[in-house]
């Protein structure tokens, strides 16, 4: 692993926010910012009031939701004139939801409200109450731990940490250069435990369907700190199905238990659709091949070819790659999820003996960066397809020995 981190001091973080975004363009709005006691509760503006009348129309729109479990959640819904794509700052400010065209990115999961964290006990079902507001097409596992619930020394770890489900204590958004950029601060601390700070910008660029994900993770703490950070991406239908296959330059790939290791690995990257008898999850750890500068990149094919979503992201900060099949019934959770992550999903003692766990040192910061795009024709998908074979400059080494236990 090659680690991606930056020895930038914690008090560059700390400046004013207001500042800092004042300083990087006139088109800005702080929407919620907890050292001010400032909260927004809706809000919109337009290409008619920031941009470019001449270019693409876009929108932006502040929501606060209301009713059920979803009652005091925040959404931040964009259209950029070829993208749209929902933002939850509530929850861990995660990637709720994409459309490009008539393209959905995303996943029919049981949970159809966006859950406030107010009624999700993490410690539920044996640590796995994470579950119970799973539902977004990007969702962090992190920070200070991911993977399966686990005694950890002193510490009790539930399934994929806090990070999905602490709420934003700063988001901002601006406009500059033909590009929108949303800011978001959330904080994973408690007393004698985590002091992990993400500070994520989520940005698009007008009129191009793809959505950029470049976060930051800051030892707040003056010690070291074990950090873990997984995107767990999303996608079902019309992507997902029958004949799907999911492409990258994998360099090396094996099973992470027992039941993805059953029939030797054949055909783990394709799919055949949902399952009525029963099904267990699997799940297929990889490293990839990567380019000069050390970004790769992932696809997941339709059925019939002509469609597809494409992941590319830095290896310095994400240097793992999972890939989750979980062909349960349409109405079950009928979903595949492409994960980037700074390891594994084994528990974190597991991963740590691995060597796959960053220990950060006080004020040091780990940063990622991750994209999205949406392909809608058969040649945007070869095109794709030819340049992740482009990188593949070997065979994949099947290792049937499982990860985890």
């Amino acid at each position: 692993m090659r680690p991606f981190l930056a020895a930038i001091a914690v008090c560059a973080l700390a400046l004013p926010a207001q500042a800092q975004e004042k300083s990087k363009a006139d088109h800005s709005k702080v929407l919620t910012d907890t050292a001010t006691n400032l909260a927004t509760a809706n809000w919109k503006i337009s290409s008619a009031d920031w941009g470019d009348k001449n270019g693409p129309a876009w929108s932006v729109q502040l929501r606060t939701l209301h009713g059920g479990r979803q009652e005091g959640v925040q959404v931040i819904e964009v259209d950029n004139g070829a993208m749209s794509f929902t933002i939850v700052p509530t929850r861990g400010f995660e990637l709720w939801k994409a459309k490009v065209g008539d393209l959905r990115l995303g996943w029919d999961s049981p949970v159809k409200e966006i859950i406030h964290p107010s009624y999700v006990r993490l410690n539920d079902n044996e640590g796995r109450g994470w579950v119970a507001g799973f539902g977004g097409l990007m969702v962090r596992g992190g920070l200070a731990s991911f993977g399966n619930p686990v005694q950890d020394g002193d510490q009790t770890l539930t399934l994929h940490g806090h990070v999905d489900y602490i709420p934003a204590s700063y988001v901002s958004v601006r406009f500059e250069s033909g590009k929108l950029i949303f800011r978001g601060v959330v904080n994973d601390l408690s007393t004698f435990g985590a002091q992990l700070q993400l500070t994520s910008e989520i940005s698009t660029v007008i009129g191009k369907p793809e959505v950029v994900f470049d976060d930051a993770v800051a030892n707040l703490s003056d010690a070291p700190q074990d950090m873990q950070l997984l995107y767990h991406t999303n996608f079902g239908t019309p992507l997902l199905g029958a004949g799907a296959e999911f492409i990258a330059p994998v360099r090396k790939v094996q099973p992470i238990n027992a039941a993805s290791a059953a029939g030797g690995l054949v055909g783990w990257n394709r799919y055949s659709g949902p399952h009525t008898a029963p099904y267990a999850a699997q799940v297929f750890n990889m490293s990839l091949h990567v380019d000069s500068a050390g970004m790769t990149k992932a696809m997941l094919k339709s059925p019939d070819g002509g469609r597809a979503v494409l992941m590319s992201f830095d290896t310095r900060g994400l240097p793992y790659m999972s890939l989750w099949k979980n062909e349960v019934t349409p109405k079950g959770g009928y979903v595949t999820g492409l994960e980037p992550g700074t390891g594994f999903p084994n528990t974190r003692p597991e991963e740590r003996a691995a060597g796959r766990v960053p220990n950060l040192k006080g004020g040091a910061v780990w940063r990622t960066h991750l994209a999205i795009a949406g392909l809608t024709s058969k040649s945007e998908v070869d095109s794709a397809a030819a340049a992740i074979q482009k990188l593949a400059v070997a065979p994949p080494v099947i290792d049937k020995t499982t990860t985890g236990p």
